[in-house]
């Protein structure tokens, strides 16, 4: 695997709204450093290299030293962009072998270390610069893995549902006592019981109500071996009728009891002869 360089964060940095009469003429002034650049929203174009691009919401482009870039945007649907500029030492042949655009198909934590990054460059809070080389660390990893899924296994990413489809399931994974009925989860989504359904079985490759089970028996199990909880506390916890469904549940999917799950408490030894 090829080595991923050490990244250090430039002085140009931000997220902007263009002006209403924004232009990039620098065609004839190759870049020194990288640069990443992000369209949030807006519509534009942007030639790289002799070759045209239309500009639309979540492209990522990587500038590398050397390319020579033109861009402009449509006044009535002005770009609204964040730059990083950044320098690579020990290893920057793995930016060089990554392609210069890519669609982020699940923007949701890209975006987060964006702004992150912007927010800690800005502010310079304790240790900004290290943190922020970590952060641009993170979105070339992201950005190395959009590119890798954008073949077949990318199809469940199209979904025009996949995001709010894996932030309920992110709700379910961090609470599966209260994760609701299919009802109310499908009204968070703002689709239809039925509809919702068939949607999270397309992006999450299983059926909510399997999903919801998984969860709380992975849950159940982590309390039981590592918590010293009893069964019944267990049960009661992740909202069980009862002692008995949860015991039958659990070892559906497990295939053991969860009394087998539990993990023993360790005793003082007795000091009786």
């Amino acid at each position: 695997m090829t080595d991923i360089p050490t990244f250090i964060p430039g002085e140009s940095y931000g997220k902007v709204e263009c002006e209403r009469g924004w232009k990039w003429n620098r065609g004839d002034i190759p870049f020194q450093d990288y640069d990443l650049w992000y369209v949030w929203r807006g519509e534009g174009q942007l030639n790289l290299n002799g070759v045209n691009h239309s500009l639309a919401h979540n492209q990522c482009y990587l500038f590398r030293p050397g390319d020579l870039v033109d861009a402009w945007h449509n006044p009535h649907q002005p770009l609204v962009v964040t730059y990083i500029h950044f320098e690579a030492s020990e290893g920057s042949a793995w930016l060089d072998s990554l392609p210069s655009r890519c669609d982020i198909a699940s923007p949701l934590a890209f975006e987060a270390y964006l702004d992150r990054f912007v927010h800690l460059m800005t502010f310079k809070e304790h240790r900004h610069v290290e943190e922020a080389s970590i952060l641009l660390h993170l979105l070339m990893i992201g950005f190395e893995r959009e590119i890798m899924s954008g073949g077949e296994d990318s199809s469940s990413r199209q979904n025009p549902h996949f995001e709010a489809v894996m932030k309920i399931a992110a709700a379910i994974r961090e609470n599966p006592a209260k994760s609701g009925t299919i009802a109310e989860l499908a009204k968070r989504a703002f689709l239809s019981p039925r509809y919702f359904s068939l949607k999270f079985r397309e992006v999450m490759g299983q059926t909510i109500e399997s999903y919801i089970i998984e969860k709380k028996i992975e849950r159940a199990e982590l309390l039981l071996s590592h918590h010293g909880m009893t069964v019944g506390e267990v049960a009661e916890a992740l909202n069980y009728q009862n002692i008995y469904y949860f015991s039958k549940q659990f070892k559906k999917v497990r295939g053991y009891s969860p009394s087998r799950a539990a993990k023993p408490l360790v005793t003082a030894p007795s000091r009786d002869n």
